[in-house]
């Protein structure tokens, strides 16, 4: 009996303090859906009538529609000034980021570069879940003795969640 009791008390123990070569841990997952940003088509930007000449010079629209320039001989009078305007619409409290990358004004003479401008700033802007106004002004360089003509381009606005 002696040695039944034994082989049994070994058994026991032996399963007691045997050590397993696995283990189990857990963690939670989650997701968060938000909803996708948009941007509608803007309104266009518009640098009015330009008065080409031999200097040239920059003629700037800013966010806000005032128009600038580094040669007042560039002025025309011009009735059609004002900056683009589109509508964007971010997840609350999420932010993200506006890209327009510069283009050329193409038309009946030399290409002319145009860079831009977000009333909204660049990075960082910050989403409120309903309709946000951002406005893209932008400076053109008017090339010396810059043909007469109509000069278009086409600006494209990307925003995109950071």
């Amino acid at each position: 009996m002696k040695k039944i009791t034994f082989i049994l008390l070994a058994f026991i123990s032996g399963t007691v303090f045997a050590q397993s070569d696995e283990a189990t841990g857990t963690a939670n997952a989650a997701a968060e859906i938000i909803s996708p940003i948009k941007i509608s088509d803007g309104t266009d930007l518009d640098f009015g009538r330009i008065i080409g000449n031999s200097a040239g010079g920059t003629i700037t629209i800013t966010t806000a529609g005032a128009r600038t320039t580094d040669n007042d001989d560039l002025l025309a009078p011009s009735t059609t000034l004002q900056a683009a305007s589109f509508e964007v619409t971010a997840a609350n409290t999420y932010n993200y980021s506006v890209t327009i990358p510069g283009i050329n004004l193409t038309g009946a003479g030399d290409a002319m570069p145009v860079s831009f401008e977000s009333s909204l700033g660049n990075s960082g802007v910050v989403g409120t879940g309903a309709v946000q106004t951002l406005n893209v002004g932008g400076e053109l360089t008017v090339n010396g003795g810059q043909a007469e003509g109509n000069y278009t381009g086409t600006i494209s606005v990307t925003v995109a969640y950071e």
